[in-house]
């Protein structure tokens, strides 16, 4: 009897692998193979491709997100990406008869999505299409081995009740961060604010001391002899911290003409670690969004009261509101007089 032992071992393994194996290419198996969308881990790298051509590569540096490797990205954006690709769940496999409708839609407009853990081999890929009929769920198809899987799934995010393309958008100027200014009171070696038609409010701020700073006009002739107050000048350099932009506005058309005339306001920082930073603030025409068209005297405006253009270090162009803007509008006298909260 001994004899047949090792027989009936080999024998018992191979039913248990034949087992195992019709097992892993069950229809449920398969499925939950292909609905495999979630990574865990430590993301370092993602890159999105659309199917026009967009290339997004967004590359974790340390504590912070870049965008295509220049520009620091949306820290809120990042966290909105980074909860898909965490917590996204498969629903179920689109159904047979659905199933031909959504590849031709995912073959015509997609984003290709790879994920990276640290190695230049991804650790994820897969395609994300368009939101299901109601909007809750998003189409998604999963690439495995080099191949992508028989049938797209239906995704969704526990606890979201949205669909979830938004969040692989492939805009290099969407995910760039808004922050125009982002200054602490101890960055600031000197600061100048300028008003080209109003000189008598133009004024400079100089550190003079770890904890001190002269305030001056930039034109000698408007100097006030009385003392500043120096909780006045800390205040105003507490408001650099953060100030945000609305909108890049690079692709407008009237961009360059518009840097090319006088600002209505240039801010110039020369920070600690000795980098520069401008910024200059244009009016902007009263256009079809314009919420306000005349003064309280009923007389037509010439610009837009809430909004500004601007250039950010004399290469980005923007869109801003006076309402963010508007506490760092200060005039040189108002550190003579406590300003307006």
């Amino acid at each position: 009897m001994k004899k047949y032992l090792p027989y009936a071992a080999i024998i018992i393994v191979f039913v248990v692998a034949i087992g195992w194996y019709i097992h892993s290419q069950s229809a449920e198996s398969i499925n939950q193979r292909e609905g495999d969308f979630a990574v865990k881990g430590n993301i370092t790298k993602i890159v999105l491709d659309d199917t026009e051509k967009k290339h997004l590569e967004l590359t974790k540096k340390g504590d912070i997100w870049l965008v295509n490797g220049k520009y620091e990205a949306r820290e809120e954006l990042i966290k909105l990406l980074l909860e898909a690709l965490n917590r996204v769940t498969s629903l179920a496999p689109v159904p047979h008869n659905g199933h031909d409708h959504v590849i031709r839609e995912m073959m015509a407009s997609d984003v290709k999505v790879q994920v990276f853990k640290g190695s230049d081999k991804p650790s994820k890929v897969y395609y994300v299409g368009g939101p299901t009929v109601d909007s809750r769920g998003t189409y998604m198809l999963l690439e495995m081995n080099g191949k992508t899987a028989s049938r797209p799934h239906i995704t969704y995010l526990p606890g979201y009740n949205g669909y979830l393309t938004p969040r692989f958008n492939t805009d290099e100027e969407n995910w760039r961060t808004r922050i125009a200014f982002n200054e602490q009171e101890n960055d600031f070696v000197k600061l100048s604010v300028e008003y080209p038609y109003a000189e008598q409010n133009s004024f400079s701020i100089t550190r003079v001391a770890d904890d001190s700073f002269a305030v001056a006009p930039l034109d000698e002739k408007y100097r006030i002899t009385a003392p500043y107050e120096q909780k006045y000048v800390k205040q105003y350099l507490s408001f650099y911290n953060p100030i945000y932009i609305e909108a890049f506005e690079n692709s407008n058309s009237k961009k360059d003409s518009i840097m090319n005339t006088t600002p209505y306001c240039r801010f110039r920082i020369t920070k600690r670690d000795g980098s520069l930073k401008s910024v200059n603030l244009y009016y902007l025409p009263l256009n079809k969004r314009s919420k306000t068209e005349f003064d309280l005297n009923d007389k037509k405006l010439s610009h837009d009261i809430d909004h500004y253009y601007a250039s950010l270090n004399d290469t980005d162009f923007a869109l801003v509101q006076y309402y963010v803007f508007g506490k760092l509008l200060r005039s040189y006298k108002d550190f003579y007089f406590k300003p307006k909260q």
